[in-house]
């Protein structure tokens, strides 16, 4: 029993310790640690990550960001059901029966694609909004609601 549990506990530690290496090779950046102990003492010789140069490594997190995102007919379509100028996303609400019995429901936002002219750009840009951004389009300038929203709109140009 005694020997089963420490067989059990360098199982774990193996296991935690190649889980963390995977992070690491997943984002490329350099090892930080050098692996101790009997299992991993193979392992320690070699190294493990190849140190990747600042540069490689700065754009990591937009790497992560463009692997969100899926292409549909030409433009970037955002994973998730948000509007790209308000930021409206899906609320958490209840269904109530006529029992009164509660169930979780989600009321999602009405997105539509929307070519909208962007005058200080002199060309259209295809945005995914909406109709609430629709609406508050009519009475706010398109520039304004996407330097709110932090929308770079020379991205989304059509044509």
């Amino acid at each position: 029993p005694v020997s089963q549990s420490k067989s059990c506990a360098m199982l774990r530690a193996s296991s935690l310790l190649l889980a963390c290496l995977a992070a690491v090779q997943a984002f490329n950046a350099p090892m930080a640690f050098s692996p101790k102990g009997s299992l991993a003492s193979s392992l320690a010789s070699k190294p493990l990550v190849a140190a990747a140069p600042v540069s490689q490594r700065s754009f990591a997190l937009d790497a992560l960001q463009m692997s969100c995102t899926k292409d549909t007919r030409g433009y970037k379509m955002p994973m998730r059901k948000q509007c790209m100028l308000l930021k409206k996303r899906a609320n958490n609400a209840m269904a109530v029966s006529f029992s009164h019995i509660r169930t979780h429901k989600t009321q999602s936002v009405n997105l539509q694609w929307k070519r909208i002219y962007w005058p200080e750009g002199n060309c259209y840009v295809k945005l995914r909004i909406s109709t609430k951004a629709i609406k508050t389009l009519k009475t706010k300038p398109l520039n304004e609601l996407a330097a709110k929203a932090g929308l770079d709109l020379k991205k989304h140009r059509c044509g």
